[in-house]
């Protein structure tokens, strides 16, 4: 019994000292702040002098907690003087080498935010592809990760497309305009016919574009591919493009043309030129891109991913040129809003799969129609409907009409009973682009059962040449 409670508290005690040796490893190994442990490392007096000049050594002498990758002497010989006698810039170029909380190598890599708001990639032994000669080094404050070379600040996307001069930008910036932060600005009043708060002019305004709300490659946040068009492919896309796009005016549909021409060449991820996939889909639509590395000009490395500049860019058009699904049950208008109209929700047969549709019936009108509103190309589309006629034995007709439901550009279609798939009711010639009018038509009588409506979906489906 005395043996083995000798080796029960000889296996405790053990256990205790590699605790107390685990926690050791953990805690600072000087009292010392971070600020104070690269004054006094001699390797880093030209570091400590920059942080001094830039202000960040009163940030480092706090009692936050912070991470610090400091570049030895020698590493500065290598930086753009420019960089490192604009006091502004190399604020810029000191923040992007200081990080709060504390961070250790690890295998995998790390994108972590600088004072700067970029984002370096740390892994153990190396930052943004630097070595760190000394790493880990715990402080008062945070660690302290000894580099061999300065981290030069990255342009992202964004601030890499502005500094080209490339068609592309041209447009892109064009798309500015100055909106206003409620956060910031000052109220001064409501309006007394909206409600809407009014502002002190001045106040709040902040630069804003249009593209960056709605692909946002100025975020540091996410890692993506950007690419960049010639100047020569980016008037040939404009040039395919037009035909789709026509509007009212050349210039309304120029300016339309160049948004669909650009508003596609965002991707997810970083793809390498040597091993770009086979298919890129973009962030904002889905567009479905084929990028060869033969056709890339040039790359830049930015801080939130990479940028290509290519010589031609290939796309499956049906991708970008979308057909059109416009949903039953959501219709924005009717031709008398007395009348009762039912959604329901059924079970196909066929399939399992639930839907919704619109059903009317009893209804004593000729002509009903429900009013849809969609986005339409300047494009002949094949028209296409779901109508399952699961509420009667006889059959009806409808038509689809567009911006006027007594013009009849598409004859009346009869509806089967229990058909559960689309059925084709004709072509329609769209030439202006964007959202039209389109109707839902009953029978041209009154009779109950012969003037039925009853909508699934209606599907339109461009015609590309």
């Amino acid at each position: 019994m005395m043996i083995r409670y000798l080796i029960i508290i000889g296996l405790l005690l053990g256990i205790s000292c590699r605790k107390e040796k685990w926690n050791d490893r953990n805690k600072p190994a000087t009292t010392q702040n971070l600020l104070q442990t690269i004054q006094a490392n001699t390797e880093l007096s030209q570091f400590y002098t920059y942080l001094v000049k830039t202000g960040y050594d009163q940030v480092l002498a706090s009692s936050k907690t912070f991470t610090v990758w400091a570049p030895v002497n020698s590493a500065w010989a290598a930086v753009d003087p420019a960089l490192l006698n604009d006091t502004a810039l190399l604020r810029l170029l000191i923040a992007n080498h200081i990080s709060t909380l504390s961070y250790t190598g690890t295998a995998d890599e790390q994108r972590i935010a600088t004072l700067n708001g970029k984002k370096i990639a740390f892994t153990a032994g190396s930052v943004e592809g630097i070595k760190v000669s000394e790493a880990d080094q715990y402080t008062a404050n945070g660690v302290l990760q000894v580099i061999d070379a300065a981290i030069i600040p990255k342009q992202n996307a964004w601030e890499y497309l502005n500094s080209t001069s490339y068609q592309q930008k041209t447009f892109l910036q064009s798309l500015a305009y100055i909106g206003i932060d409620t956060a910031t600005a000052e109220q001064i009043g409501v309006n007394p016919t909206t409600g809407a708060p009014i502002y002190k002019p001045g106040t709040g305004e902040v630069a804003l574009n249009h593209f960056l709300e709605s692909v946002n490659i100025n975020n540091e946040d996410s890692l993506l591919t950007y690419v960049i068009l010639a100047d020569d492919v980016y008037k040939d896309e404009q040039q395919r493009l037009t035909k789709y796009f026509t509007d009212s005016t050349e210039a309304v549909t120029d300016t339309t043309t160049q948004w669909n021409v650009i508003k596609d060449l965002v991707f997810n991820g970083v793809y390498d030129k040597e091993h770009l996939p086979a298919t890129l889909y973009s962030i904002r639509d889905s567009v479905q891109f084929h990028i060869n590395a033969s056709d890339i000009i040039s790359s830049q490395k930015v801080s939130n991913g990479i940028v290509y500049i290519v010589n031609h860019i290939d796309y499956d058009l049906s991708t970008k040129i979308k057909p059109v699904i416009i949903e039953g049950e959501y219709y924005s208008g009717v031709k008398d809003a007395t009348k009762t109209i039912a959604i329901r929700t059924r079970v196909n047969s066929n399939t399992g799969n639930i839907f919704r549709d619109v059903y009317m019936y009893n209804y004593g009108v000729a002509s009903y129609w429900l009013n849809y509103r969609a986005r339409l190309n300047s494009v002949a589309y094949q028209v296409y409907w779901i109508s399952v006629n699961d509420v009667q034995t006889g059959t009806y007709p409808m038509r689809v009409a567009f911006d006027d439901p007594g013009v009849i550009t598409i004859p009346y279609t009869t509806v089967p009973v229990l058909n559960y798939n689309e059925q084709y009711v004709g072509n329609y010639t769209n030439v202006r682009y964007g959202v039209h009018n389109v109707y839902l038509v009953g029978n041209s009588v009154t009779t109950n059962g012969s003037n039925t409506i009853l909508l699934d979906y209606i599907k339109l489906v461009p015609i590309l040449n």
